[in-house]
């Protein structure tokens, strides 16, 4: 018995860690929970949680499934099995986990939130809308849910909107780190880099390995490069565009060609050449550069401490 409180309480701390976005912390605490009692099935699934955030997706689905092995009627177990297939691809089978969650907990807005991010998987923002905002309405001031309706506003393009949503969870919980990166996002989509670095240092003061508050800072790395400023531009409006930027990607092709047909008629082959060379140029640049930001997120990720001239 004495072992199960232990256990319980090394876990309890690792959720203290994990909710501070201490992730390397809550790792430590639930791996001594599980030494403490090896099927404790709450600590194999928040462990998962843990490793799904530092993006450790093969170890983090061996964990949510051996969570869901040993307590198979955990909404818990079912909610993080669902979120880590997810990040695997296979929203199918995530699916089935998020509604088997909601039919054991339907008062619990976190399956909804996890269906959600499976109509968002297919491009169906609409009712991914529709499942968000009835988990707002099962608890008006979850921070979660708030985000996840800024994130998915933003990935839309909506700036606004998703600065509305990203203040509201800003407000319920200051700290909250998703939401600081959320904001981060929203203010460097508004070309304020000075506020967008303040809130990933705020996101990341509490654990400097957070994958998602790195992965802000290498943006704003990347928008304040001359090497890779243009393509983060660009590319940043092109994911406001949503299916749309592939019809501006073809225009532009289009474009480019009758032009350089149009120079040939004229006889002007050296005008023609011209703009072939360039548009092989943007061709190249285009495929190159998002190589080296990944390079550069990479050492960030890989990083144990941040850089003093980051």
């Amino acid at each position: 018995m004495e072992g199960q409180d232990d256990a319980d309480r090394a876990t309890d701390l690792g959720v203290s860690a994990l909710n501070r976005g201490q992730l390397s912390a809550a790792i430590d605490w639930f791996r001594r929970a599980l030494t403490l009692d090896p099927d404790a099935p709450r600590a194999h699934a928040l462990l998962a949680v843990a490793l799904l955030r530092l993006k450790r997706l093969g170890a983090a689905l061996i964990e949510a499934q051996t969570a869901r092995r040993l307590s198979p009627e955990s909404p818990l177990a079912h909610l993080v099995l669902g979120r880590v297939l997810l990040a695997h691809r296979r929203p199918s089978e995530a699916r089935e986990h998020f509604e088997a969650a909601r039919g054991l907990d339907p008062s619990e807005p976190a399956p909804l939130r996890g269906l959600a991010a499976v109509e968002r998987h297919h491009d169906r923002d609409d009712r991914a809308a529709e499942l968000l905002t009835q988990a707002l309405e099962l608890d008006p001031e979850d921070v979660e849910t708030l985000v996840a309706l800024g994130d998915a506003h933003l990935a839309r393009g909506r700036v606004d909107e998703a600065e509305r949503w990203a203040r509201a969870a800003l407000e319920a919980e200051p700290e909250h780190a998703d939401a600081l990166v959320l904001m981060g996002h929203v203010l460097l989509r508004r070309g304020d880099v000075s506020g967008a670095r303040e809130h990933a240092v705020w996101a990341i003061r509490a654990d400097v390995s957070d994958p998602d508050a790195l992965r802000l800072l290498a943006a704003i790395k990347a928008r304040e490069s001359l090497l890779l400023g243009v393509w983060f531009r660009v590319s940043s409006v092109l994911a406001g565009l949503g299916p749309s930027a592939m019809l501006v990607l073809l225009a532009a092709y289009v474009a480019q060609r009758v032009l350089r047909l149009a120079l040939e008629d004229l006889d002007r082959p050296a005008g023609a050449q011209l703009i072939g060379y360039a548009w092989l140029g943007i061709c190249v640049y285009s495929w190159v550069a998002p190589g080296i930001f990944q390079r550069m997120l990479r050492r960030e990720l890989d990083a144990v401490r941040l850089r003093d001239d980051f």
